[in-house]
C-alpha cells in the first residue's frame, strides 16, 4: 500500500487529526463533515495545531454528501457512538471490495455493528489514545504531546495486509501498533477510559486533579478495579496492560495536567454524551456477568442528573 484513497467519516477531533496527518503524507483524503466546520475546511483548508507535530494546514476534499466520497481503500469511522449506526451504513458505499473499514470508537460495541454492514473480513477494530478536538471551524487542536493508534483484525491474528497497512500509516508519522486480539485491545482501552470518563465527567475535573487529590485517586482506583473485574468476567485479563497504561498516564498527569475526557467536555457544554455506551454499558455487562459495579453505578446516577440539568 503506497498512496491510498482514504475517507474519514466524522472530521471532528480524532477524524480531523487523522485526516490532517494522512493528507500531509500525500494520501488522497476525503472528509465527511458538516456546518461551519465544513465551510471553513472548503474555504481555507484543515488546520492542525498539535503539541506533537506543530501547526500546519492541508487541503483535503471535504463534503457533507457521503456519495461524493467515492470508493476508498480505507475508511476511518470517527463519529461518536450515538451516531455510529448511521455512519456504519454510510461506510458500505464508500469502501472498495478489498478495502478496510476501521471503527475508532469508545466502548466495545462498534466493531460488531460495523461488521454487520461491511462484513468481518473488511472490518478492523481500532482504538486511539489522544486528546483532540475542534478548536474552531476548520481547526483541530491536538493538545497532548502523544497519540497511539491500535489496529486489529475483527477476528483472528493479524494478517499480512494489516501489517502492510501498519507500515503505510506509520510512514505518515502515525504511532500505529497492531494488536494480536482486537477484543482484548478494546477492553485494554475501556478499562482505562470508562473509569476516567466516569470520574472526570462526574467531578468536571482533569487528570492532574485526580492525581493531586488523594480521595479522587482512591475513587479512580476503585473504578479501575471494577472495570478490570468486568473485563475478566468477559474473558479478558487486562490487569497487566492497565498497569502499564497507568504508568504512562501518571507521567501524562505531569506533562498535561488539564487532560480530561470527551464525555466531560460534552456534558459540560450541554452536548449529548456517550454515557450510556460507556458507564451504562459497563454496568450492564457487569450485571450480565454477575459482577457488582457500585462505584460506577453511584456515579452513573449523578451523571444522569447532570445531563438533565444541562
Amino acid at each position: 500500500m503506497c498512496d491510498m484513497k482514504i475517507a474519514i467519516i466524522g472530521a471532528g477531533g480524532v477524524g480531523g487529526f487523522l485526516g490532517a496527518m494522512l493528507a500531509r503524507a500525500g494520501h488522497q483524503v476525503g472528509l465527511l463533515a458538516r456546518g461551519p466546520h465544513l465551510a471553513a475546511i472548503t474555504q481555507s483548508g484543515l488546520q492542525l495545531e498539535s503539541r506533537q507535530f506543530g501547526a500546519f494546514t492541508v487541503t483535503p476534499a471535504a463534503t457533507d454528501n457521503a456519495a461524493q466520497l467515492g470508493r476508498n481503500d480505507l475508511v476511518f469511522i470517527t463519529v461518536k457512538m450515538n451516531d455510529f449506526e448511521e455512519a456504519a451504513g454510510t461506510t458500505k458505499g464508500a469502501l472498495l471490495d478489498d478495502g478496510f473499514a476501521v471503527s475508532i470508537q469508545n466502548g466495545i460495541d462498534a466493531p460488531d455493528i460495523l461488521a454487520r454492514v461491511v462484513g468481518e473480513k473488511r472490518t478492523l477494530i481500532g482504538t486511539i489514545a489522544i486528546e483532540a478536538s475542534i478548536a474552531a471551524p476548520g481547526k483541530i487542536a491536538h493538545t497532548t504531546p502523544m497519540h497511539a493508534l491500535t489496529l486489529a483484525q475483527f477476528s483472528g491474528p493479524p494478517e499480512d495486509r494489516l501489517k502492510k497497512l501498519q507500515t503505510t500509516l506509520s510512514e505518515s508519522e502515525l504511532n500505529v501498533q497492531v494488536a494480536e486480539n482486537g477484543r482484548k485491545a478494546l477492553w485494554d482501552k475501556a478499562c482505562f477510559l470508562i473509569p476516567f470518563a466516569t470520574l472526570t465527567a462526574s467531578g468536571d475535573c482533569s487528570l492532574g486533579e485526580i492525581y493531586g487529590i488523594p480521595a479522587l485517586r482512591s475513587d479512580w482506583n476503585a473504578l479501575c478495579a471494577e472495570a478490570v473485574a468486568v473485563a475478566r468476567a468477559d474473558g479478558y485479563d487486562v490487569s497487566e496492560s492497565l498497569a502499564a497504561m497507568l504508568t504512562r498516564i501518571e507521567a501524562l498527569a505531569q506533562s498535561a495536567p488539564g487532560f480530561t475526557s470527551s464525555m466531560n467536555r460534552d456534558i459540560r457544554t450541554g452536548r449529548r454524551s456517550e454515557l450510556e455506551w460507556l458507564t451504562g454499558r459497563l454496568i450492564q455487562i457487569g450485571a450480565e456477568k454477575g459482577i457488582a459495579t457500585p462505584a460506577h453505578t453511584a456515579l452513573y446516577g449523578l451523571l444522569k442528573l447532570k445531563e438533565q440539568r444541562t
